[in-house]
């Protein structure tokens, strides 16, 4: 699942009346600033923020920071701890397109390869009652959004309805991919225009199982190297083991409600679904970034391809618009480039390749772009100032 538009736009306005903090620092104050910068953060959201978990890591300043501000809910009872996991949502998709990239390499998967070569004939057949032709579907139309899916989760309001009101039901990876059948129609031809589905990527969650004859838990553990990378606080929740039981989750909001008891099935088939913290985050995404998750560089390069449209769609005229790649998205910060991922549980992650920074946060409830630029420049100036 995504971070909804309505959610962006409050925090944007929040933005309006927040303090200012030192964002050209000497390199060695660079650590002081972050913290003001978190600190700041929570007060000019007049405590509607109620904590928020980030690390930070920028070699070239030797930075491999890590802090929290807050409270881990909304009732603030218990103070934010920087060990505390957390659902992280959409950017199971990182994890999920790195993974598909990584089976490209082992000769195991084309990316563009028509979905129904590889799928099962339970999908094919539902995807062919639902209008869609697999045959043109291509994998890697499903890992930058231009398939032309309905996305069961948040393409209407059918599926959040049914969660809210049964927050405990098991979804199964076909239930949801039926679902989208169901209650919505193709959003465009494949590879026509751009439009967010959640849909494609559980397609692809069910190929890496496939691949590795395992759950995609553990594919994506054997694939992705985890304990290699240093890993140690990321699992698929109720697939594999905890690995961090006995420490409660950072608690998760939906419109308001809290849905930390919501079951993990809602969202963990490959569009969403693991758990993580902010330093296992940052340190994925560092190593992707830094050429220790592949074994070759042109596969970054891969990964990084910009999507094609149809000629009749104008991106600018789309409010939705996001440039994605293949399981992350493009954006400029201070004239930088820069790769992120959202999710819905106010989770990010943010590298900036000319910087070599990773950002990696946690947000109680809502969320502050206006504090990523801020990081973001403030490492930008530390490094100009060395």
């Amino acid at each position: 699942m995504r971070i909804p538009l309505i959610t962006l736009c409050y925090c944007l306005f929040l933005c309006s009346s927040c303090h200012t903090v030192d964002t050209n620092p000497p390199p060695e104050q660079v650590e002081e600033s972050l913290q003001a910068i978190l600190e700041e953060a929570i007060r000019g959201s007049f405590d509607q923020i109620a904590g928020i978990n980030m690390t930070v890591l920028a070699p070239d300043l030797d930075l491999a920071w890590t802090s929290s501000v807050g409270f881990d809910s909304k009732e603030r009872v218990d103070s934010l701890r920087s060990e505390q996991p957390f659902r992280i949502a959409s950017i199971t998709k990182t994890f999920v397109a790195t993974a598909m990239l990584r089976l490209v390499e082992d000769g195991q998967l084309e990316l563009d390869e028509p979905i129904a070569q590889k799928l099962p004939a339970e999908y094919i057949e539902m995807l062919e009652a639902g209008g869609y032709d697999p045959q043109q579907i291509t994998w890697r139309q499903c890992l930058n959004h231009t398939s032309g899916l309905y996305d069961y989760a948040m393409g209407g309001d059918t599926y959040v309805e049914i969660c809210m009101s049964n927050p405990q039901k098991r979804w199964t990876r076909s239930e949801q991919v039926q679902l989208a059948m169901d209650t919505g129609q193709p959003v465009g031809q494949p590879g026509e225009l751009y439009k967010y589905s959640d849909t494609g990527y559980v397609l692809a969650g069910e190929i890496l199982e496939i691949a590795q004859d395992t759950n995609l838990g553990a594919a994506l553990r054997q694939l992705l190297s985890y304990e290699e990378l240093g890993l140690g606080s990321t699992w698929l929740e109720s697939i594999e083991p905890a690995t961090a039981a006995d420490i409660e989750f950072v608690h998760s909001y939906f419109r308001h409600l809290d849905a930390s008891n919501w079951d993990p099935s809602v969202d963990l088939y490959g569009g969403g679904g693991l758990v993580s913290t902010t330093e296992d985050l940052a340190q994925f995404f560092h190593q992707l970034f830094n050429g220790n998750v592949y074994k070759q560089p042109e596969t970054l390069e891969l990964m990084l391809e910009a999507a094609t449209y149809a000629d009749s769609y104008d991106t600018a005229e789309d409010p939705r618009y996001k440039d994605y790649r293949q399981g992350l998205w493009k954006v400029t910060m201070f004239g930088e480039d820069a790769y992120m991922h959202g999710g819905l549980w106010s989770t990010v992650i943010l590298h900036v390749p000319s910087l070599n920074c990773t950002v990696a946060a946690k947000y109680t409830n809502g969320w502050w772009e206006r504090q990523l630029k801020q990081v973001v420049l403030t490492i930008k100036n530390a490094q100009e100032n060395t």
